[in-house]
């Protein structure tokens, strides 16, 4: 039997999808394929819609309109699978390994019962599993996503919710399913795990879907990056750099569009006025008829308003120079997590050095920032130095607003001096009012550094700054501290982010 092209080449199509949420079109008219072994990015502002596609291609969301076919006969995706809390991480990590064989043991008989073409099939199939090399493969697949040869005995019971994401990633890559989804991996992964998932997915024989805001998964890994903004989902070939060109020639054309709609609304308008002010009927009646037509240009006009496109705007705070050559002394300090033994560490940090602090997940980093932030007799600051800790990690979260927690800090301040404060920070009308505890983890992010920066500070140290901000909100604040004229001790998993910010590094490892 002769396959036909779509079972021969596509892997997924999506026919005319629009997608409905609280009274809000989150993108409409989206066709879109994947075709056998293509790796896609996905991006797009928070909020857009990316983790509501992904669910709908997982059919764990139903579409307001369209459909979905899968062709393949595997998808695979985090908290697909239930997790043995009484297992070990490697017995949870080789069950990966055993399901799929039982699987494959499935259709082997299966295929007995139909014709003798599916039975080789299958079990060639069968045979690519290579059982011997099993453990192996195990293995290396829980060290490349950051666990330790001394983790592999840990009880399932003990895992962060963090380490179950990193392990249920690592059974993913073992499974090598038809099309893998992953909703921003690197949330979850180190610098090391970044690059060795890279690799891993460049190899893998099967296609990906990837939501992300890295950089370099973004050059490394795609065929196409696909694109949730202003109202749909388009496709654009090829990596990051390709996607910006053809992303910047799109927005010019849809701004030409929109200067065009606004130039015929308003000479439109000016006719209604210009029609209502003879006070004739028929007159009254064109202007009427032109008002529906002003109405359905201005929905249209919707359409084309770069409105999901947020930055930190106009955030290039200045501090107060510090004159002292060294703003941070770190004499001996012993720092523990726990009762685990971190290190014992000395080092300076000079006026308007910015260091990026790197290492594996677990390795202790946020333990070593908050440390350097305490006030223990070993760190010493320049007496000019006012520094301010960003936590986005494990701050608490208040139950009220922004606008009120920001003023507490400023009481000096007037009303509206406070909420253009915040407005730089993407906290724009109402959400202004948001509670702190309601707040996603992209806004959480956002509302400690208005915090934090208040003040002022000559020297900043931060954890994880880019976790959860989008590829917009990222690039922003990597701008805003590369002119930042004060001091900056930083972790990050975005090599690029720390690349282009550091004038050094610090490599904490065992």
């Amino acid at each position: 039997m002769v396959k036909s092209y779509v079972e021969e080449k596509m892997l997924l199509r999506i026919f005319d999808l629009e997608m409905d949420f609280n009274n809000r079109v989150l993108f409409s008219d989206v066709n879109l394929w994947i075709e056998h072994g293509e790796k896609i990015i996905l991006i797009g502002p928070n909020g857009s819609g990316k983790t509501t596609l992904l669910n709908l291609i997982k059919k764990e969301a139903e579409p307001t309109k369209g459909r979905i076919d899968f062709y393949g006969q595997k998808m695979g995706s985090v908290n697909q699978f239930r997790i043995e809390v009484d297992r070990t991480l490697y017995e949870e990590g080789l069950s990966a390994f055993k399901e799929a064989l039982v699987s494959y043991e499935s259709a082997v008989q299966s295929a007995m019962k139909a014709d003798l073409a599916a039975y080789a099939e299958a079990l060639s199939q069968a045979e690519l599993l290579d059982v011997y090399s099993a453990e192996k493969k195990v293995r290396e697949m829980l060290k490349g996503v950051g666990f330790y040869e001394k983790d592999f005995e840990r009880k399932i019971s003990t895992l962060s919710a963090g380490e179950i994401t990193r392990l249920e990633i690592a059974k993913l890559l073992v499974r090598d399913p038809d099309l893998l989804i992953l909703d921003e991996p690197g949330n979850y992964l180190d610098i090391y795990g970044i690059e060795f998932l890279i690799d891993t997915l460049s190899s893998m024989k099967g296609a990906a879907i990837i939501a992300t805001h890295d950089r370099k998964m973004m050059e490394r890994i795609p065929d196409k990056i696909w694109d949730v903004d202003f109202g749909t989902v388009k496709s654009y070939d090829g990596k990051y750099k390709d996607f910006l060109i053809q992303k910047e020639n799109f927005v010019k054309t849809l701004e030409f569009k929109e200067n065009e709609l606004n130039r015929q609304i308003d000479h439109l308008k000016r006719t209604i006025e210009r029609y209502r002010n003879w006070g004739r009927d028929k007159a009254i009646k064109q202007a009427k008829s032109k008002e529906k037509f002003v109405y359905k240009l201005e929905k249209e006009r919707e359409g084309f308003e770069l409105k999901h496109q947020n930055t930190f705007k106009e955030l290039h705070f200045k501090s107060e120079s510090v004159t002292e050559e060294i703003v941070l002394k770190v004499s001996d300090l012993k720092v523990f997590a726990g009762e685990k033994y971190i290190g014992t560490f000395s080092f300076e940090l000079h006026n308007n050095e910015k260091v990026a602090l790197l290492g594996r997940n677990g390795i202790g980093k946020t333990t070593l920032l908050k440390a350097v932030a305490s006030n223990k007799k070993e760190v010493e600051w320049g007496p000019n130095t006012s520094f301010a800790y960003v936590d986005t990690v494990g701050s608490e979260r208040s139950d009220e607003s922004v606008l009120n927690n920001l003023w507490k800090l400023v009481p000096i301040w007037q009303d509206y001096e406070v909420r253009r404060y915040i407005g730089r920070f993407g906290f724009e009308g109402d959400d202004a009012f948001k509670h702190v505890n309601a707040l996603s983890g992209g806004e959480f992010v956002r509302y400690e550094l208005a915090k934090s920066l208040i003040g002022n500070p000559n020297f900043l140290i931060m954890d994880e700054p880019t976790n959860h901000l989008d590829l917009y909100m990222i690039e922003s604040l990597e701008d805003t501290l590369i002119d930042y004229n004060g001091g900056l001790f930083f972790t990050t998993h975005d090599l690029e982010f720390a690349e282009h910010i550091a004038d050094s590094f610090f490599i904490l490892d065992e």
